[in-house]
C-alpha cells in the first residue's frame, strides 16, 4: 500500500460526527428549551456547510521493521514518539501513516461568532468521525490480509500526542502525497484545509495497547519515557 486514497462515506461518519458535536457543545443528554434551540441552530449550521464536508485520506502501510524503540523510520524520515516505545515489534502487523481531511468548514468573518463557532466544531467533529471510519476500513483490510480475525487497529495518534513534537506534521508530507487529497503543509505544524490531521494507526495483535491515558497529552522529552511514573504504574 503506497499513497492509497480513501474516499470516506459521509453517511458512515454522520452518526460519529453528531455524537462528537453534542459532546463538544455540552448538549449531550441535555433537556430544556435552551438546549433544544442550541441544537437546532447547530444542525442548521451543518446544513449550511454541508457542501464543504469532504472526507478523504491518503494512507501508506509499512511493515514493523520501521519500528525501533521510540522511533519509526521511513526512508530518510524519522518520527520520534513515546508511544512507540511500548509497542512490541513482533506483535505489530502494520504501521499506517495517514493524512486525512474533513473538508472546508469556514464561514465568512461577517457571520455571527456563535455560528462560526458551530461551523468550526462541526469541522472538528467530522475530522474525528473520519478517523473512526478510516480505522474500521483499515481493520477490515488487515484482518483479511493476515487471516487473523482478532487483529486490531489501535486508536490513531500523531504530532502533539505521546510526546511527538507538533513540528513533525511536516514530516508526513515527506512520506505521503497530500496533494492527492488536496492537503498542503503550510508550516511544519499547520495544514490546509484547517480541518486536516496526520498521524499513525498501528495494526497489531488484539492484546496490544497504547500507553495509558496519562500519557496521551505527554509533553516530556522522549528520553525520559521509561522513567515516567505513568509507565511504571502500568507495569505494576
Amino acid at each position: 500500500m503506497n499513497n492509497q486514497v480513501y474516499l470516506l462515506d459521509r453517511g458512515e461518519a454522520d452518526s460519529f460526527a453528531e455524537d462528537y458535536f453534542l459532546s463538544i457543545c455540552g448538549l449531550k443528554n441535555r433537556e430544556g428549551g435552551k438546549y433544544t434551540r442550541m441544537l437546532e441552530q447547530g444542525m442548521q449550521i451543518r446544513t449550511r456547510i454541508s457542501s464543504g464536508i469532504d472526507l478523504k485520506a491518503v494512507v501508506s502501510g509499512f511493515d514493523s521493521e520501521v519500528l525501533s524503540g521510540n522511533t519509526v523510520t521511513i526512508g530518510a524520515t524519522t518520527f520520534i514518539c513515546n508511544g512507540f516505545q511500548q509497542l512490541k515489534k513482533d506483535k505489530v502487523h502494520k504501521i499506517y501513516a495517514y493524512i486525512l481531511t474533513a473538508g472546508s468548514f469556514e464561514l465568512d468573518d461577517s457571520e455571527p461568532v456563535l455560528e462560526q463557532l458551530y461551523a468550526d466544531i462541526w469541522g472538528t467533529a467530522y475530522t474525528d468521525a473520519g478517523l473512526e471510519v478510516l480505522k474500521v476500513k483499515l481493520m477490515e483490510e488487515i484482518r483479511q490480509e493476515t487471516g487473523n480475525h482478532k487483529a486490531s487497529v489501535l486508536e490513531p495518534f500523531g504530532p502533539g500526542f505521546y510526546g511527538m513534537d507538533v513540528d513533525q506534521v511536516g514530516s508526513f508530507f515527506e512520506i505521503l502525497d497530500g496533494d492527492r487529497i488536496g492537503v498542503k503543509a503550510r508550516t511544519n505544524s499547520l495544514m490546509l484545509p484547517l480541518k486536516s490531521c496526520a498521524g499513525f494507526y498501528i495494526a497489531a495483535d488484539e492484546e496490544t495497547s497504547l500507553p495509558s491515558k496519562d500519557c496521551v497529552s505527554c509533553r516530556s522529552d522522549h528520553s525520559g519515557c521509561e522513567f515516567c511514573h505513568a509507565v511504571i504504574k502500568n507495569k505494576r
